[in-house]
């Protein structure tokens, strides 16, 4: 069944007009000009833009002598330059989605605290107009103060006509109302899918409102967008709030089939001011047209590739999901003492997948978030084919330090969701996954030693794609009480940074022409307010970006009017 409403059509613009094609030499000067090109900081005087790339960089003379009689010269006051920062792992439609629903985030980013506030959030929310139900994003059951998810009693006293639809903040849980319920076509005798749970009243049989992971695929079906305009818009929409972050590749992470054309159509019609690398969700299956693109290049003059596959082998460890080798302290709803999480897929054909990428010859990305999950990652690629082949493990927080060796002797590499510490480290240590392995979530430190290529990423819109957070959460470890945990996992700023621009750039292939400043490369560039190598290590997450420049042009903020030299 499909609702036949502009579920996403309107959307204010976030940015103005990207600049004209450069076609005259630019010189940045006057600030702090960070390559990334070494494994130590280094800092040049300049940097000379021309064509959309780096021309030269060096002292402010010699970038002088290499440019062109007409060149612009634009003073950085200041300012920090680094190469644009590269999402190692997102959800950039999905982004641009949750800026049109209700919002339901809690502190620090929004203000519900418990299930009442959620509830007064969706009375109030501008339902437009011909939308026939009330969708919200962002709940968390982990910091309402009932510490639970709501149910469909919950949403029924908000509306029991209008359905109602709540995401929780990871994407691993919603929750419906009983006439939302209705429409996807969950009763009693619904049995729970493979890889997911409907979660039931006290009598075992009825559904309560509350689904977990593969359990919302239908909710998702029900959701597509009614037109290709619709379908395009939170896709364009997300890649600017990329923009606005300083990001200048972003990623689509899990990508399904009917999404698809609506990428490649945004693409053609030049409406993304990113470049944008999509996973395909290899669970599903895919036409030979779109088989044929995966790890291709760019295509000429666009700004879409589809950069490999994406399979899911667990779940979220905030909601107690990711799949474990021991158990959680505290079982979730409906579980006994014992319970580990369960995996999110059947391992026999998550191998079949694995093969079918290494005869094709296709980069693999894998959600993995619990050690058991690791481990299945770790043997499927052993088993498959794809040792040496840089197959990356996106998320990996719940890994074991003999896991890491072998993801290193393998070329599996971590790409983290640092931010947890922040988000979730509190509830981690005291209820999803006890202190030991709460102080070893993410451990990038480790990851760095044993010599693998470490990326960090914010899985936006789980959290916001606030990279400077991240780079703090990244080097500081802090959670929301002011706890430090795992202070052996904390990393620099200097190797913070290298993980949201040429770590990577190379996860995915681009670091010939991305991640850092070199002559040569795209004139991809991030400017902020403030140096994260010089500032207090606890205030990098006050930095703000004040332009973001993609290929030569400013696609966000502004550096003011260039004058020449």
């Amino acid at each position: 069944m499909r609702l036949k409403y502009g579920l996403l059509c309107a959307f204010a613009p976030l940015l103005l007009a990207a600049t004209p094609a450069q076609t005259t030499d630019v010189i940045l000067t006057g600030g702090s000009i960070l390559t990334m090109a070494g494994d130590q900081p280094e800092f040049v005087e300049a940097i000379l833009l021309r064509n959309g790339k780096i021309a030269a960089l060096g002292t402010l003379a010699s970038v002088k002598k290499a440019a062109d009689k007409k060149v612009e010269l634009l003073d950085l006051k200041g300012r920090t330059v680094l190469p644009g920062f590269i999402d190692a792992h997102g959800h950039m439609g999905y982004v641009g989605q949750n800026a049109a629903m209700a919002q339901l985030q809690p502190p620090p980013v929004g203000t519900v605290t418990s299930i009442a506030e959620l509830q007064d959030a969706l009375r109030r929310y501008p339902r437009p107009d011909g939308m026939p139900l009330i969708i919200g994003n962002g709940y968390d059951d982990s910091q309402l103060a009932e510490r639970r998810h709501p149910t469909l009693a919950d949403l029924d006293a908000v509306s029991s006509t209008v359905p109602i639809l709540v995401l929780h903040v990871s994407g691993h849980f919603a929750a419906m109302n009983s006439a939302m319920l209705k429409l996807v076509g969950y009763t009693p005798e619904t049995p729970d899918p493979m890889g997911g749970v409907i979660r039931r009243e006290a009598d075992g049989k009825t559904p309560n409102g509350v689904l977990e992971e593969t359990a919302l695929y239908p909710v998702m079906k029900v959701l597509t967008p009614p037109s290709m305009d619709a379908s395009i818009a939170p896709l364009v929409t997300g890649a600017k709030i990329y923009a606005a972050n300083g990001i200048t590749t972003g990623q689509d992470g899990r990508i399904m089939p009917e999404s698809w054309a609506a990428m490649e159509e945004a693409d053609k019609r030049g409406l993304f001011p990113i470049d944008v690398v999509a996973l395909t969700s290899f669970e599903r299956d895919w036409s030979p047209a779109v088989r044929a693109r995966i790890g291709k290049p760019y295509p000429a003059g666009g700004h879409l590739r589809i950069g490999g596959i994406k399979l899911t082998l667990d779940g979220s460890p905030q909601g107690r999901t990711a799949w474990l080798k021991d158990p959680v302290p505290i079982p979730p709803h409906g579980q006994k003492e014992g319970y580990a999480g369960y995996p999110a897929i059947d391992l026999k054909l998550f191998n079949a997948k694995l093969a079918d990428a290494a005869q094709n010859g296709w980069q693999v990305f894998v959600h993995v978030n619990g050690d058991a999950a690791a481990q299945a990652l770790i043997d499927g690629v052993r088993d498959n084919g794809l040792a040496g082949k840089r197959t990356i493990a996106i998320h990996n927080q719940v890994v074991q330090l003999d896991q890491l060796k072998d993801m290193k002797a393998l070329d599996i590499q971590p790409s983290f969701f640092a931010n947890h510490t922040y988000y979730w480290g509190d509830w981690h240590r005291d209820v999803a996954l006890g202190p030991k392995r709460a102080d070893f979530i993410s451990p990038q430190a480790t990851g760095w030693a044993l010599g693998l290529r470490p990326t960090a990423h914010n899985d936006s819109p789980v959290v916001p794609p606030d990279m400077m957070r991240l780079v703090w959460s990244s080097v500081n470890r802090l959670t929301q009480s002011g706890d430090i945990l795992g202070p052996m996992e904390r990393i620099s700023p200097y190797r913070a940074l290298q993980q949201v621009t040429i770590n990577a750039a190379w996860q995915i292939g681009e670091d010939g022409n991305k991640g850092s400043l070199v002559a040569g490369k795209r004139a991809d560039l991030v400017v902020l307010d403030g140096n994260p190598l010089t500032v207090d290590a606890a205030k990098i997450y006050s930095i703000k970006v004040v332009a973001t420049i993609k290929d030569g042009k400013t696609i966000y903020g502004s550096l003011g009017s260039p004058r020449e030299p």
